[in-house]
């Protein structure tokens, strides 16, 4: 179950890191077929969701996750991309967004900008895969229109004032589960599903974060997802035999099932002690993916200085304070005194 998302955002300057997205995306696809997408693709042959469990503001994981976007190999055999970053109560906008409408920016950000996350999905990474199943639609990449679905509890922050009606919402997991199973599940779907990696862990080692969505799905519909996770250093990879970034295995019944999840997790390291009961890899996912590292990728802290956008978020932020204890305003102070920084560098008096 999760709530919220702790986080600390870096600035960087966004034309750069968006132009490092873009070749960090040729890189990925290359001059080559990228093997892991027709081992990816066959996984909807048994299993209606392919759910891959993102490290956020991931370059490595978007890059590769835009190839299988457009890839038709493995993207027309989805109805439907469902994505952790949109508020489920906004459907109608994305299915209108998809479908060739013209929205508003405002419109186009309240997507994710209304759900409990109040700064990750701001990142141009989440942005892209909203603009990329649109393109699919648009130019008819597939015999069937691709369905953006968005999982997030069902928010209307409007009617939040207190920390007693977020509480309703806590559940995320629980929330986009819900999603899955009025959305793809009842409408006999097959769906890619893009979350948060936590969120596609088939089993946890502590019951008391409450269980995640794949294991909520799974628990309704067994074998119905396919969990796939990034592993996300050189080293780790090496130790896994993984091939030359991109490159996938399957967890399950394989030489890799029994090595620790941990491997997967930013910073391991062969030289640290290993847990005593710390759970194997083919007790949590169905497969691991190789990209290449784990660059990260942060907007320009220039949007927080929006005088409407920056009030409401404070609004927000103490209500999320008294719920969960993280002071996401001490962040914000810090976001609008960079940019208000960057801004003066960028034009002195």
């Amino acid at each position: 179950m999760t709530l919220l998302l702790i986080e600390r955002p870096v600035v960087t300057k966004p034309l750069a890191v968006l132009a490092l997205f873009v070749t960090l995306a040729g890189e990925v696809s290359g001059a080559t077929d990228p093997s892991p997408i027709p081992a990816l693709s066959r996984a909807f042959d048994t299993h209606a969701i392919v759910q891959l469990g993102e490290l956020h503001r991931g370059l490595q994981t978007h890059a590769f996750i835009q190839q299988l976007l457009r890839d038709p190999r493995f993207i027309c055999r989805a109805d439907d991309v469902v994505m952790e970053f949109g508020n489920s109560r906004l459907q109608r906008l994305a299915d209108a967004y998809t479908a060739g409408a013209a929205l508003s920016e405002a419109q186009i950000a309240s997507m994710w900008r209304e759900t409990s996350v109040p700064f990750t999905w701001n990142t141009p990474v989440y942005r892209a895969v909203y603009d990329t199943v649109r393109d699919i639609d648009r130019l008819h990449l597939c015999a069937h229109p691709v369905r953006l679905v968005l999982a997030d509890a069902p928010l209307d922050w409007s009617k939040i004032k207190t920390a007693k009606d977020l509480l309703p919402f806590a559940d995320r997991d629980a929330a986009m589960a819900d999603t899955i199973e009025r959305e793809v599940i009842a409408r006999h779907h097959h769906a890619f599903f893009i979350s948060g990696e936590f969120h596609a862990e088939k089993k946890t080692g502590d019951d008391a974060d409450g269980l995640t969505t794949a294991q909520i799905v799974e628990r309704r519909h067994p074998g119905s997802v396919f969990a796939v996770v990034t592993v996300t250093s050189a080293e780790a990879a090496a130790v896994l035999r993984m091939g030359p970034s991109p490159s996938f295995k399957a967890a399950r019944d394989t030489d890799i099932a029994p090595e620790p999840f941990a491997m997967t997790k930013p910073g391991w390291s062969a030289n640290a002690p290993k847990a005593a009961h710390g759970l194997a890899i083919g007790e949590v996912v169905d497969g691991v993916l190789w990209l290449g590292g784990d660059s990260s990728l942060y907007p320009s802290p220039a949007i927080y200085l929006d005088p409407g956008y920056q009030k409401e978020l404070r609004r927000r932020l103490r209500i999320i304070d008294a719920v969960s204890g993280q002071d996401f305003l001490a962040v914000l102070d810090d976001l609008v005194r960079e940019a208000r920084d960057q801004d003066a560098l960028a034009h002195p008096k």
